[in-house]
């Protein structure tokens, strides 16, 4: 879980300095058709298997999923090209959604929470106090 945790960070600075680079370039919607454009390709060359040629009504789901990447993808391109402190958005956001992730794996995915878990929200609620001020 550490690799992935590591290796989930690279990406994340990884996508955060190329969209800094591209949006000197181009504009979201250019990033975003070009970047989607060669993903799929290469997905459709290496996995043409997996392609839903019949969707059914779980494919909303796949719909959503792929809206909620665009909308993430404007949020860091927006916040790049105004020149937000992206610590502190990505120390809101972390404040925000990982207590939430917590708590909603703890009901959905019927885990049970420890006291070190409750500890650790506490100790973010702490942290990014101190990030943001």
């Amino acid at each position: 879980m550490y690799i992935q945790s590591l290796v989930l960070s690279i990406h994340y600075l990884l996508d955060v300095i190329l969209v800094k680079f591209l949006s000197d370039k181009y504009d979201f919607k250019k990033i975003m058709v070009n970047g989607f454009l060669l993903t799929f390709v290469l997905l459709v060359i290496f996995f043409p298997k997996e392609v839903i040629l019949k969707p059914d009504g779980n494919y909303i789901l796949l719909i959503l999923f792929s809206l909620n990447i665009l909308f993430g993808m404007y949020i860091w391109y927006n916040a790049i090209k105004n020149k937000f402190d992206l610590g502190k958005l990505d120390g809101i956001a972390i404040a925000i959604y990982l207590p939430l992730l917590t708590i909603g794996s703890a009901i959905f995915l019927k885990q049970k929470l420890k006291i070190l878990n409750l500890f650790g929200i506490l100790l973010i609620s702490i942290g990014s106090y101190f990030t943001l001020s």
